[in-house]
């Protein structure tokens, strides 16, 4: 069963959005993303802005989760921005969430 909290992340889960990226995130709806599998990337403003600065049809940004980084690749320019996740949130991420966290482990 799933919590009624969990109804914003459904939205994202459905649409087959796995990252959510923001300055800041509200404690249970970052805690909901991983418990659901899905990643929730903090990064500063700058960030940010330098995110919305670089849309254009050959700009990329790649995750590197296991070194949680995320690039920016827009044609010449690529800046890289460090990410934190806890080592339980990565697990949960990387498990598909809490329930296939603990069905793998209990």
């Amino acid at each position: 069963m799933r919590s009624s909290r969990e109804h914003a992340q459904w939205v994202f889960e459905v649409n087959d959005i796995n990252v959510v990226i923001a300055s800041s995130f509200a404690r249970i709806f970052r805690q909901n993303m991983f418990n659901c599998g899905m990643l929730a990337i903090e990064l500063p403003e700058i960030a940010i802005d330098a995110l919305f600065a670089h849309q254009r049809k050959a700009t990329s940004i790649k995750i590197d989760f296991e070194n949680d980084t995320l690039k920016i690749n827009s044609g010449k320019e690529v800046i890289t921005f460090n990410y934190q996740i806890s080592g339980f949130d990565k697990a949960l991420v990387k498990a598909g969430g809490w329930v296939e966290f603990a069905d793998s482990k209990y």
